[in-house]
């Protein structure tokens, strides 16, 4: 044999050799690759996009379902009139109407009634003003009787004339007045903001029952179960109140535990429900289940709840401009405490002085401490029955639905049966509904 074929020989059986062994190093690189990547995905899960899809949190919901959850909430959680997150002194009474609620025909009757003059003097030593600014009007008095007591014993033959007293009086009068009509003007914006609570609530569940009920009944009632939980949501975050003042009222309305939660760990839990409602429509827009015209018109609606938050918001955050308030503050209690000793030593004796101190003490004090409750128009305006009347109105929008037009699926049960929340159970204390037919 030549050296020239043994050497082609050995290249060959080389090369033979080295293939034959490839596999195993190519399987085994395989084999550990493989496992590496187990262990990283193991280490690491990840959120699939179905975890995503809000469909997965509906189950077996009906509107027979979704009225008893409506019935239990406003018949049985919050079945009385009595709003417990109303001061005391800020309720109605028997002899008084009060602002914090919703009036009847009953109540304006009473307001506008000629005998409201002798109703009012009656009842003034129950009045709630005079409560509200009494330790005020007792340390007035102290100091007025404090001030006759030593201009008698020291001052005798002093006189004070009241002509700069007067000048201040009229700088005053203009800084409590122009305070008090700023309190006036934000009460005002307040109940107007929240009168669009139950506006936008009622639009938006009339076109959840419009457009994504008939495309997708159980997305359709787990955006009505949402957005009847609007008003209570937005009412317990602009009384400062607790998670547990609305807790029973959102796990009613959400059983699935998921969504519950997701709402009650949110910083803004109104936010929440217009998040909820684009996610529905971003999804069944994927779908092709609703027109270019329907994703609009349900945004726009979305995004007037939002705006209603922002507003509301506003004015939680920042009352009339506090140094305007502490120098109408210092001004008031600088003219109450020269007024007794100007008075007296004017010729007034002590009976007269202190019966003209006190009344200017009344009107005076009066008018800061009604200009301070009004500052904060969300603590008095009847957030309470309003949230009640937009929970109704999103429950009507779904059960109410009109006769079906020609094509459309007729309603799986009558009316009446899906309306029961309408009726008001004997033992309970709740709204009646025709005292709420007119509100809004």
């Amino acid at each position: 044999m030549s050296p020239r074929t043994l050497l082609l020989l050995t290249t060959l059986l080389v090369s033979v050799t080295a293939f034959s062994n490839l596999p195993v190093h190519i399987g085994h690189r395989i084999q550990v690759r493989s496992q590496f990547l187990t262990v990283r995905h193991a280490a690491s899960p990840t959120v699939k996009f179905e975890d995503q899809d809000p469909s997965i949190h509906t189950k077996d919901d009906n509107l027979l379902k979704f009225s008893l959850d409506i019935k239990r909430v406003l018949h049985d959680l919050r079945g009385s009139d009595i709003d417990p997150t109303i001061p005391k002194q800020l309720r109605r009474t028997s002899t008084s109407n009060s602002y914090s609620e919703i009036w009847t025909l009953e109540d304006w009757e009473m307001h506008n009634s000629r005998r409201r003059y002798l109703r009012y003097i009656l009842n003034f030593p129950r009045s709630r003003l005079l409560l509200r600014i009494a330790p005020q009007q007792i340390a007035l008095m102290l100091w007025t009787c404090g001030t006759i007591w030593i201009e008698n014993h020291f001052f005798k033959k002093q006189h004070i004339p009241l002509a700069s007293l007067g000048m201040i009086s009229t700088f005053l009068a203009f800084l409590l007045t122009l305070r008090s009509n700023l309190a006036l003007s934000r009460l005002d914006e307040a109940r107007k903001a929240w009168s669009k609570v139950v506006l936008y609530t009622r639009e938006m569940s009339s076109l959840i029952s419009a457009f994504i009920y008939p495309a997708d009944k159980q997305l359709g009632l787990l955006l009505a179960r949402h957005v009847a939980l609007f008003g209570w949501l937005l009412k317990s975050q602009l009384r400062f109140t607790s998670e547990e003042d609305v807790a029973d009222i959102v796990r009613t309305m959400l059983p699935q535990k998921e969504d519950a939660d997701y709402v009650l760990s949110q910083r803004q839990r109104p936010v929440a429900v217009v998040t909820r409602i684009r996610q529905v429509i971003h999804h069944l827009g994927k779908q092709h289940k609703l027109t270019t015209a329907e994703e609009i018109a349900l945004d726009h609606t979305a995004q007037a709840l939002s705006d209603v938050v922002t507003s509301t918001g506003r004015l939680r955050a920042s009352p009339i401009p506090t140094l305007y308030t502490s120098h109408s503050a210092r001004l008031l209690v600088f003219y109450l405490m020269c007024l007794p000793p100007a008075l007296h030593l004017s010729g007034l004796n002590g009976l007269a002085t202190m019966i003209c101190t006190m009344s200017v003490g009344y009107a005076m004090l009066g008018l800061d401490e009604i200009s301070h409750i009004f500052e904060q128009p969300f603590r008095v305006i009847p957030m309470y029955p309003i949230s009640k009347r937009s929970m109704l109105a999103v429950a009507d929008s779904m059960t109410c639905r009109p006769p079906p037009l020609e094509g459309e699926e007729e309603q799986e049960l009558p009316q009446k049966d899906l309306t029961t929340y309408w009726k008001k159970s004997g033992k309970n204390t709740g709204n009646n509904t025709s005292k709420s037919d007119g509100e809004e």
